[in-house]
């Protein structure tokens, strides 16, 4: 167990850290995006929002298989599409090494949580007044000037809702692994909460395994409270 705890604060936790950080910049900006064109009104917008929540509703299991069987080396669907498109000459083994099955995990679960992301913003965003938008056309101020200075804005205590709730999931992240890489290959893609779970319910050292999960636990409150202390300070000094 010895050399299984001392990957905690290096390889596992860096691995952990490096998912969390890609996760919340891709959920946080795609989600953001996604919002601001369902925000705008034409036609099928009801059903694109209908369509946007699919991802979000599918268990992960089930999103993990999908995945899977779409980026499998041999017989996956992107890899025939991007053959027969003569983009690619031999199939891509997207979990053939640690750093690429890695970004797979990370892109996959961005694909899942940010239609939940995107209904959070979507809630700031109707909540602007019209009057203010309506202001910042009459003074002539583009997408890009009225996104900076109106939008981003009143979406601040949104978006610290969207990075807290996104770097709690991604710490905790769990099924996805399980399904997808079980860790591998190797160890690489190994995360603290994987290693938890492998330590309890796998080489069954419960005590250990649980030490493992409620450091992690811990961890997320931690970086909860100094999200809230960071950012709402910073938001009260604007006000």
């Amino acid at each position: 167990m010895g050399s299984m705890s001392s990957s905690i604060p290096g390889s596992s936790l860096g691995r952990t850290v490096y998912f969390v950080a890609a996760f919340v910049v891709e959920a946080t900006l795609v989600g953001l995006g996604m919002a601001l064109v369902l925000h705008q009104r034409f036609r099928g917008r009801p059903l694109m929002r209908a369509v946007l929540l699919i991802p979000w509703a599918l268990s992960r299991v089930a999103v993990g298989i999908l995945w899977q069987g779409l980026l499998d080396a041999d017989f996956g669907a992107l890899n025939g599409v991007l053959h027969s498109l003569g983009l690619i000459d031999s199939y891509i083994g997207f979990f053939a090494n640690g750093f690429s099955a890695l970004n797979v995990l990370v892109s996959v679960y961005m694909w899942n949580q940010a239609p939940f992301a995107t209904v959070l913003f979507l809630a700031g965003l109707q909540s602007i007044p019209e009057d203010l938008h309506a202001s910042a056309a009459v003074d002539g101020a583009g997408f890009w000037r009225a996104l900076w200075h109106i939008v981003l804005p009143a979406l601040k205590p949104m978006i610290f809702l969207v990075v807290v709730l996104c770097t709690v999931n991604g710490f905790l992240m769990l099924d996805l692994t399980f399904v997808m890489t079980m860790g591998g290959p190797g160890d690489d893609t190994t995360s603290v909460a994987w290693l938890g779970y492998k330590t309890a319910f796998i080489f069954f050292k419960f005590g250990p395994g649980t030490a493992i999960l409620y450091t992690l636990t811990a961890l997320c409150v931690l970086l909860t409270f100094v999200y809230q202390r960071i950012i709402l300070a910073k938001f009260e000094a604007e006000a």
